[in-house]
């Protein structure tokens, strides 16, 4: 598959007219992806002020997401659809995540979420330009969260509403290690 032909499947995806099972079959464009996933997710959080130790801790809650997933796909019979499963699911990761950590860094938001949790009974003077990013970032966010969800749904040949408790599940299984793995290393 040449590279416009996967930016087009991609594309679709987002639009929800394709799904997982039009990405291509392959294990190295997987491990490719992931890394940049890995990156993407340690270099923002780094940047942002977390300890290395935390972020790593994320990237750990992030391989136990990709096992759960292979789980389920194996429970209904479908491990064969894990490779093109997770380079859909890593695919659209990397693109709303490049963009919003874009806008993020760009207009100071993450900044402004942590002064709202120093002084919740004072929240900071947004500027006008803020001011409109917020609902786009906020919708560019539920936009990836509902693509990412069709993609489970498709995988799993689920209800959305199945898919969404599944989705929910999974994010609850990278957080739990995430959580678990930051403990016992002792960075929080």
């Amino acid at each position: 598959m040449s590279l416009p032909s996967f930016f087009a499947v991609l594309l679709d995806i987002c639009r929800f007219r394709r799904g997982p099972e039009d990405m291509p079959y392959s294990p190295p464009l997987l491990i490719v992806l992931l890394v940049g996933c890995g990156a993407l997710q340690f270099g923002f959080n780094v940047y942002n002020g977390a300890a290395p130790g935390v972020a790593g801790a994320l990237l750990v809650g992030g391989v136990a997401f990709f096992g759960a997933l292979y789980l389920l796909l194996r429970g209904r019979g479908q491990s064969l659809r894990f490779v093109q499963t997770m380079t859909a699911l890593a695919s659209v990761y990397l693109l709303f995540g490049v963009v919003i950590d874009a806008v993020i860094s760009g207009f100071s938001l993450a900044a402004l979420s942590e002064e709202v949790l120093k002084h919740p009974g004072h929240p900071p003077e947004l500027t006008p330009l803020q001011t409109l990013v917020i609902p786009g970032v906020v919708a560019l966010v539920i936009w990836q969260f509902c693509v990412l969800v069709g993609i489970v749904r498709r995988a799993l040949e689920l209800p959305v509403a199945g898919a969404v408790l599944v989705f929910l599940l999974l994010f609850l299984v990278d957080w739990f290690v995430a959580s678990l793995v930051a403990s016992a290393t002792g960075v929080v």
